[in-house]
């Protein structure tokens, strides 16, 4: 199989023009289809039930894979922001639990977990990097976030936290180590690197071109890379400095009493799924999935027409060469 993929990919690469940098509809095109794709596993995840196993809550977090597969085949940064903010429209506002401010952090931490790990998979055959990939973005994810958790915890804003642990900090790691481990198993590897493995070969050199992209080139993979050439890892460290200030701002306005605090800011919580039952969450998957899909067809239309249209001219000219010659 992978000497096919890898004939298909030649052929994608020949017929498509090397570009060092993505147009506006490509852009738009991988922002939408990551938020549509997302944001839709967002909520399908929310409807698969948890399994309590004495203090453990066995569930699936979210579908690593899919914001992986996207990230190992198209542009990681741009996966990278659209998958959280689909997470945000198309799960948390049409399912009416989204929270205003407060939700930046959460938008920080996958976003960086993403890019981190579509930055891994330099060549998306290599079946290592592809399974260790979800692995790393829900590492990312929840250690980051876990941090958080225990910082909370010892300045004393999130005492509801301790009770749970029988006011013992140490069993209150404890837990925060288990809940790792769970989702590492659930998200990372059962929803994460299995199903990346069996996708990612198959869409490699197929839904690039689509978009009129190039296949990813194991000798010329992205890298983990700043806004205009920065250094990664500080502009990292800031997300993350930016992701606790804002879960602990929070944390602190709910702990004084503010119920209308900054933190609430522009949140919206009809919560449809008490009004309407749990049937209100497919209803939701297929709008999200009909206007992101709807809207990406459009996209790649117009930019299939501004090629054609691109390309007619060029082709006139050089035929009007031929003929004077």
């Amino acid at each position: 199989m992978s000497s096919n993929v890898a004939a298909t990919v030649d052929k994608a690469r020949s017929r498509l023009p090397r570009s060092e940098q993505l147009s506006g509809p490509q852009k738009l095109m991988i922002l939408v289809l990551s938020m549509t794709l997302y944001g839709v596993g967002d909520i399908v995840a929310n409807v698969v039930p948890e399994v309590q196993v004495g203090p453990l809550e066995l569930g699936v977090s979210y579908f690593a894979f899919i914001a992986v597969v996207l990230a190992a085949l198209l542009s990681p940064f741009w996966v990278a922001l659209g998958a959280p903010l689909g997470e945000l429209v198309f799960s948390d506002m049409l399912l009416g639990d989204f929270g205003g401010l407060s939700e930046l952090e959460g938008f920080l931490q996958t976003a960086l977990a993403i890019y981190v790990a579509g930055c891994l998979v330099r060549n998306p055959l290599n079946r290592v990097q592809v399974a260790l990939a979800p692995v790393v973005m829900v590492l990312v994810d929840k250690v980051s976030g876990g941090i958080v958790d225990i910082l909370k915890v010892v300045i004393g804003i999130d005492p509801e936290s301790l009770e749970e642990a029988d006011g013992l900090l140490g069993a209150f790691l404890l837990a925060e180590g288990l809940d790792i481990v769970v989702t590492v198993v659930f998200s990372g590897i059962l929803f994460g690197a299995l199903p990346a493995l069996w996708l990612t070969p198959r869409l490699y050199g197929k839904i690039e071109p689509i978009m009129g992209l190039r296949p990813r080139d194991p000798h010329d993979p992205p890298r983990l890379t700043g806004p205009s050439g920065m250094r990664f890892w500080p502009i990292a460290l800031l997300a993350l400095l930016a992701a606790g200030a804002v879960a602990l701002f929070a944390t602190w306005e709910e702990f004084v009493g503010r119920e209308e605090g900054l933190s609430t800011l522009g949140s919206f919580e009809p919560d449809f799924v008490d009004q309407f039952g749990e049937a209100w969450m497919w209803v939701a998957g297929a709008v999200a999935l009909t206007v992101g899909l709807g809207l990406f067809v459009v996209v790649a239309a117009l930019r299939a027409r501004r090629s054609r249209d691109a390309e007619t001219p060029a082709a006139s000219t050089a035929e009007d060469d031929e003929a004077s010659f």
